[in-house]
Formats: structure tokens, sequence, C-alpha cells
């Protein structure tokens, strides 16, 4: 079991990580948000991932091993059984034959965790003993009696993160389109058994979508994992009308319906967590095609931080988070983090004494306290006519999903001028683009001037995987012929220090793991008030905010790459870099600031 945080922070103070008043001042805080003592130690920079594994090394006394760096081959992991390996947190690193084995794990405090592994090596396909009148399953052996002989060879164990250990599970797997073949030659409940296949692999891989694609022969299964597409597997077509009448069932929608779209949604649970599915099937030339979302349970906890935003955009944001009234704009394309980022606000705010309601399409992430209202166009409930009648609610803060129209848009402004501090977003390129798309919407520019506070553009760059990660150096002159747009941020005589990612097991060999944001933030001043007035257009508001020292999303992403979050190929391939009419004389004081940091 993973330590609990008073734990956690007993071991911190007694390995001299963290003195008594630091501990329970994080401890409260870490209460206070029911988060992981560990979230608020990196936050407030006490205490690095790497210092961490050092000090609950140091206190179980063992080596630390690197699965990432050094990835056990599929041969030892499967020296022991998946299901024992999961349930004891642990994963086999070297094996020898009957005569050695090293063991990593999270919890070496188990009770008797070697006597457990010895009698498990090896026996991957054995039978639980049951309890008396149960029936015998696949599993591990827990029993005393009518055992193996264990192990008897050398038993040892190091120290491994349990996120790492989880991603070494993998391992265990052998290519969806070969268990799509195993599950059939069984002759089982083909939908069923695959459709488990599938989403394990999804929440396992982290994917955001899982789409079913129908071909005149096969049925191609593709995941979405950190905003790229990759083939997973492919399925015989006589088996998939099965699995579409499944999806289906589950989703309460209609079976016999294949010529129109349909829309529904899932409640997917498992011993890895619970995840809301949205289900979208459409009719195309070859069947039906189905597109699902996955929304995992963690993104509720993530709080800004976590979202990448800097300390300087997070003041900025969270004093216009915390105004009596007011308008607070996302924007960027499908799938960038807009809404997750609004989530993020609304969290901060959710307190007893703050009434918050949110209409969406659809509802994507439900928290307590917090009143969500699903948009039915079926019904007459649209965007306008839910913010219209919520208003009249006396909310605090509004949440709208989206400002898709002049409708929505004028009821948005007038409700955050008379009182409410309201949330949305809007597709839009760029954080000044979203000043004139309001306005041609049919807002009138002295009330959006004094009602907008802030707007965030934003997108989704694939991260660096910090278990393959290695840096190299370039020259200047290099950089600029490698990133063609991009060569106002390096001079020809300077050392260029990046990073990219080598592939291995933990990122599926691709040099990728997880995403963060890259962000632009318009904070709308007494000036920019001004120019939305005067119904300035995109290019010289960004002037405006940048002789303000605004930073572009290139360049927000530029300083990421060169922390070792993300590679300058991913930034190029997200965000263009800005035109040569930002970097001008008036505007290099900025420039400087925005490539270096500093």
């Amino acid at each position: 079991m993973q330590l609990n945080n008073q734990e956690l922070g007993k071991i911190l103070v007694a390995q001299s990580y963290l003195s008594e008043e630091e501990l329970q001042d994080v401890l409260r805080d870490a209460d206070e948000r029911r988060i992981d003592l560990r979230l608020v130690l990196f936050e407030r920079r006490l205490l690095t991932a790497d210092l961490l594994e050092n000090a609950l090394c140091e206190y179980y006394k063992l080596p630390f091993y690197d699965l990432g760096g050094k990835p056990p081959s599929r041969e030892a992991v499967a020296a022991l059984p998946e299901e024992f390996a999961r349930t004891h947190s642990c994963v086999v690193v070297e094996f020898t034959p009957k005569e050695k084995i090293t063991v990593a794990t999270a919890d070496p405090l188990q009770d008797n965790l070697e006597a457990a592994v010895r009698l498990n090596v090896g026996q991957a396909n054995m039978i639980q003993l049951p309890e008396k009148g149960a029936k015998a399953k696949k599993g591990f052996w827990s029993k005393t009696e009518h055992l193996p002989d264990p192990f008897p060879g050398t038993v040892t164990f190091c120290y491994a993160p349990k996120s790492a250990i989880s991603n070494a599970f993998t391992l265990y797997h052998k290519p969806l389109a070969t268990r799509f073949q195993a599950i059939i030659g069984e002759q089982k409940k083909v939908a069923p058994e695959i459709l488990e296949e599938i989403f394990q692999d999804a929440m396992n891989l982290k994917a955001s979508d899982i789409h079913f694609e129908p071909q005149e022969t096969d049925v191609i299964v593709r995941f979405r994992v950190d905003g790229v597409m990759h083939e997973a597997g492919r399925l015989p077509k006589q088996f998939y009308e099965g699995i579409v009448n499944r999806i289906k069932i589950e989703s309460n929608l209609r079976i016999d319906e294949h010529y129109a779209a349909q829309d529904g949604a899932i409640r997917y649970k498992s011993k890895a967590g619970t995840m809301d599915v949205r289900v979208s099937i459409i009719p195309i030339v070859d069947g039906e095609k189905v597109v699902m979302r996955l929304l995992s349970e963690y993104v509720r906890n993530l709080t800004l931080a976590d979202l990448g935003f800097s300390d300087h955009y997070r003041e900025i944001l969270e004093r216009a988070a915390h105004k009596p009234f007011g308008m607070i704009i996302t924007t960027g394309p499908t799938g960038s983090g807009k809404s997750t980022t609004l989530y993020g606000l609304i969290k901060m705010r959710n307190r007893p004494d703050v009434n918050i309601s949110t209409i969406e399409d659809p509802v994507e992430y439900k928290i307590p306290g917090i009143n969500h209202i699903q948009v039915n166009a079926g019904t007459g409930l649209t965007f306008a006519k839910g913010l219209r009648s919520l208003v009249r609610q006396d909310p605090d803060i509004v949440l709208v999903g989206e400002i898709r129209d002049a409708e929505t848009a004028t009821i948005a402004v007038n409700a955050a001028l008379t009182g409410h501090l309201l949330f949305s977003t809007l597709h839009a390129n760029d954080s000044a683009t979203a000043v004139p798309r309001l306005i041609e919407m049919g807002v009138e520019p002295f009330l959006l001037a004094s009602t907008l506070e802030v707007v965030v553009a934003q997108r989704l760059a694939r991260r660096i995987c910090p278990s393959c990660r290695f840096s190299f150096t370039i020259s200047g002159a290099e950089a600029r012929q490698l990133f063609h747009g991009a060569e106002h941020y390096f001079t020809t005589d300077e050392l260029v220090h990046l990073y990219r990612g080598k592939g291995c097991a933990a990122c599926g060999n691709t040099g990728y793991r997880g995403r963060v944001g890259i962000y632009e933030l318009l904070e709308v001043s007494k000036d920019m008030e001004q120019l939305i007035t005067q119904r300035k257009n995109s290019t010289e508001i960004l002037l405006a905010a940048r002789a303000n020292g605004m930073k572009f999303l290139f360049e927000d992403g530029l300083e990421k790459a060169r922390a070792g979050l993300t590679t300058i190929e991913e930034l190029m391939r997200i965000a263009a870099p800005p035109d040569d009419v930002f970097f001008t004389d008036t505007h290099n004081a900025n420039r400087t600031d925005a490539t270096t940091g500093k």
C-alpha cells in the first residue's frame, strides 16, 4: 500500500529532508485540498522527485532501480504472475532460473513478501487454492498447503516508484492483435472480452480516445496517446457488429439504428480505476465508426501547477479568479485542454460559501459541490437559454462550456457585468483574436472592455519521457538552420542546450510520455480596454500586450523546451513562431526576456 501523508511525512522528518514545522504546514495544505502530500512538496519546491526517491531508499535501506533507464526484459518480468505483481506492486528486474531473482517494489514493508515471491516464481499459470466452498481461480499462491517447491535461489529487493512499476506492467502484455486472435480462438464471448482488453490497454497507455474504424475486410483499432494517433490492432470484420452492439447497449443507444449518428456515455470501472467514456457513433461507407473519449478521474485533481502554468501566470489567473465579477476566457483548438484549465479554476474556488454552476455540452467531469447542467437541444435547453435561466439561480460563478453564437456571447457578457464571475471557452488561434471574434458576434466593445479580465490561449505539447530523457548541445547557427521561423530566438555564437527522449518501455519507445500545457496569457489592462473600445484588430492588441511584457505561445513553449519538458520539434508541430512584425527594435527587450527567461 502507498504510504499515506502522515507516514510519508514522518519518514521525511526522520531522514532530515523536512523540519517538523515544514511538515505540519504542508500536511495542513494537503488535508485542506485533499491531495497527496507529494504534490504539495513538489509545488512548493521543498523536494524534487529524485530527492523523494532518495529519502525512501534510505529509509527502506534498499538500492534504487531506474525502470525507465534500464527496463527489464519481458522474460524476467514474466517470472512472476501479473496478478501477483499488481497486487504486491512489484516487478522482476533480473532473473536467473534456480539461482537468483531481483524484484523492484514500491512497498518493501509488506508482510512475508520474500516468502510469497519464492512461492510464485515461475507459476504464471497456476491455480490459486480456494477458500472452503469457493471456486478455484487463476491468480497466485496464497495458501500454505499443497504448494509448489519454493524458489531455491537468492531473492533480493530494490526500490522503484509505484508509477514506474505500473508502467512496467505493460511488458506483460502481448500486442492487442495477438490477444484478439487468442480471444477469438478460445470461442468465448468475443465482444466483452475484446472490449475489456482494449479499455485496459487504453488506461495503461493513458490514451485520450479510442477509434474503431471499419474497412472493407477488417477494423482498425487506434488510440490517441498524448495527442498523436497510434494503431493498436486490427479485428476481423465478422466480429465487429457484435462489438458495436455491445458498445451501444452499454451506452444506452439504439442497436437497431445503423444509418444515423448517435451519442452516449459509459461508466467503466476496473481495478485500475473508474473512467467516464463519451461515445460517438456515425455511419460511414464500410460500417459504423465508433470514437470513445476517455475522461480519467485523475484529471479532477489537477492543479494549475500540474497543467504547466508558470508562477507568474498562476498569480494572474488566481487574482482574476477571485474577483467578484468579470470574464475569463480560454481559447485554442479542440483537445488543447481549455475545459481542464477552467475546471482547475472552479476547483480552486469550490467552497461551501461559493455557489458555482456550469452549463456544458457534454458535462465532462462531475465535481461534488458544483451544479452541472447538460445542454439538451432536443428539449430546447441550449447554451443561451440555459445561461439566461442560470443567472436567475443566484450563482457566484458560472462556467459556460463554449461561446458558440451571438446570443450566448451577449448573455455571457451581461452576466459578467451584473455581478457574476464567468468562465468560458472560445475557438480562436491566439489570445488577442478572441476580442474581435466576440465583437463580431455582436458584443458591444465598451461592454467587453469593462468585463473581460484575462484571455488564455493554450496548446498541449507532448512531454519528454522522464525515464529516458537525455540532453545535448548544438550551436546557435545550427539551431537557426534547424528551426526555421524561430531564428529570432538564437544567436549565431551561442550554445543551445536541448533535450530529447531516447525511447524506452515506459513511453512505448516514442520518447514522450504525458503532456504539458504551453500558454499565452493576455491580461486586460486600462490601456487594453481603450484598444478594445476602439475596435483595434488582433495584431494591434498583440503588439500592445507585447509591449506590456506578454509572452507568445511559442515563447512559453521555448522556455519549457530549454527546461527539458518538451522538444522544439514538438513545439514547432503545435505552435508557429510569431511573425517578424513583433520583432522590431521597440520590442527587442521583451524578446530577450522570453528566450532566456531572465
